[in-house]
């Protein structure tokens, strides 16, 4: 890699600093990837003013694509972002091979960074996750975020185990920490990574934002639904001005505490409902909502002044 890309990289690393979309994957009523959906919410959460876009996370229903769906969601990622912000494909594989031939294929695409967590069916011990870390770290020179999530999907890392790989593998440079309890976990890593870290993000739709910004988080990587009032919030706490974003924190704290009891179905539904997605089609195996759901729907919308 030259030099010049080097300093391309750690400016992109820096510029992370914000709220990072989450892209849900829009699937058509064949079942089918819905590319044109899915480039309309790309070029949605860039003009609300994400500083990145991520692809094929948990909330982009990485676990019931096929391989061959995720490295083309990528490719389109990568395309409709065209520069503008930092492209970051999930590259979690349920083995180190896995994770090495999505995390290569990304790379090769045009994907800015990686995302991954350890493998999410067959649990691995802690010298396990360090040698499947090691193994995505020796096949690419693009950055690596560790994500560090709770069960059933995710395996949680310690915070010494997260420095430890910071140190060894040069291109693991930013976690994202969302294990229960969310801000105690974010001030344990914040503090065990730090010197090593160049940034540690929130996830959880950004419902602890305000105690973890005050616990050393850099951004967060969010559901793009609510993805405007996120940002506001943010950069009031930016400003210094968090009476102001407590204010509006509350007010946007209803739709996240429903974002995170119905999944995406809630996140799809909100974002057709806003007209970002053609439908709100799901694979996952989730119940549908109920009308009292889209009732509050509508009511946070026009709380927020989204509707």
């Amino acid at each position: 890699m030259k030099e010049g890309d080097y300093v391309s990289i750690n400016d992109q690393i820096a510029a992370l600093r914000g709220i990072q979309a989450i892209l849900v994957t829009p699937f058509d009523d064949q079942d089918r990837f819905d590319e044109q959906s899915f480039r309309r919410q790309i070029d949605f959460t860039i003009d609300a003013g994400v500083t990145a876009v991520i692809s094929t996370a948990i909330f982009g229903e990485f676990f019931v694509l096929s391989d061959s769906e995720r490295k083309h969601i990528t490719r389109v990622m990568v395309d409709q972002t065209a520069g503008r912000v930092p492209a970051i494909a999930t590259t979690s594989g349920v083995s180190a091979a896995h994770a090495v031939e999505l995390s290569v294929d990304a790379q090769k695409c045009g994907a800015d960074m990686l995302m991954l967590m350890p493998p999410y069916i067959s649990k691995l011990t802690p010298p396990g996750v360090y040698d499947y870390f090691k193994a995505v770290n020796d096949a690419v020179d693009i950055p690596i975020i560790i994500q560090n999530a709770a069960q059933p999907v995710g395996a949680p890392v310690s915070p010494e185990d997260l420095a430890r790989m910071m140190k060894d593998f040069e291109h693991c440079r930013l976690i994202k920490e969302e294990v229960p309890p969310n801000p105690h976990s974010m001030a344990r890593t914040a503090e065990a990574t730090k010197g090593l870290s160049e940034g540690i993000f929130g996830g959880t739709g950004g419902q602890y934002l305000i105690t973890e910004y005050r616990r050393g988080c850099t951004g967060w990587m969010v559901a793009p639904e609510f993805i405007e009032p996120t940002i506001e919030i943010f950069n009031l706490l930016e400003k210094g001005d968090e009476p102001a974003a407590r204010r509006l924190h509350q007010r946007l704290l209803p739709g996240l505490v429903l974002e995170h009891l119905l999944s995406i179905p809630w996140s799809k539904r909100v974002l057709k409902k806003r007209g970002i997605i053609d439908s709100d089609a799901w694979r996952i195996s989730m119940p549908p909502l109920q009308p009292e759901d889209e009732h509050e729907i509508d009511v946070i919308l026009a709380d927020l002044g989204l509707s």
